[in-house]
């Protein structure tokens, strides 16, 4: 009796296979089809950043009198000195009040020269007066400032350092000669009036 033989033994093995890719491939599309009709979540919101809290500012006061040490920035001579000549200083140290920085190191003190007289004759060494006006707190408000501690006479004694006074303390100055300051010579300057002054940021 003959063998029968189905048609699908006569296909070839290659022929099978690339039926079986396509067949997979149109699965493939239909899931994808099905996907895509599928409602899509909506992404979840990024929360937001909380709000920073702004610093809270404190009021301290900078009593009349408070004591600051500041430094010359440059050379002071009697002898190209003119009375009225702008003067920089600047803070050798912060002022604290209640643990907090007021005034800080660096800031800048102005003054002026105050008086110049240049040496002379007979040995007669020459004279410089510096008068020491202002500096700024650390929330740009002025100050005023004087060269003693207690105000004694009028404002522009009160505010006026004769150097040559105290050449025997900066040793600037000798017999004869110009009355001369170095720069980063040292000078203590005292506040010329009370201020409220506002601040941010936790003590020293």
């Amino acid at each position: 009796m003959p063998l029968i033989h189905s048609t699908t033994d006569f296909i070839p093995r290659t022929r099978r296979a690339r039926g079986a890719a396509v067949l997979k491939a149109r699965r493939a599309i239909a899931c994808l089809l099905l996907l895509s009709l599928l409602p899509c979540a909506a992404p979840a919101p990024l929360a937001a950043p909380a709000p920073q809290q702004p610093t809270q500012a404190e009021e301290l006061v900078v009593p009349d009198g408070a004591e600051l040490s500041a430094v010359t920035t440059q050379e002071i001579s009697s002898k190209t000195a003119t009375e009225g000549d702008p003067v920089t200083l600047r803070l050798d140290d912060d002022l604290i009040v209640n643990k907090q920085i007021v005034v800080a190191k660096g800031t800048i003190v102005k003054g002026v020269i105050a008086s110049a007289e240049k040496s002379g004759r007979m040995g007669k060494g020459g004279k410089l007066g510096l008068r020491i006006e202002t500096t700024t707190a650390v929330d740009g408000q002025t100050i005023r400032l004087r060269a003693s501690q207690g105000k004694q006479g009028d404002d522009k004694t009160a505010t006026t350092i004769a150097l040559i006074a105290l050449f025997g303390v900066f040793g600037f100055l000798k017999k004869g000669s110009d009355a001369k300051i170095k720069p980063g010579t040292k000078i203590k300057v005292y506040t010329d009036e009370e201020k409220h002054v506002r601040v941010h940021g936790g003590a020293v």
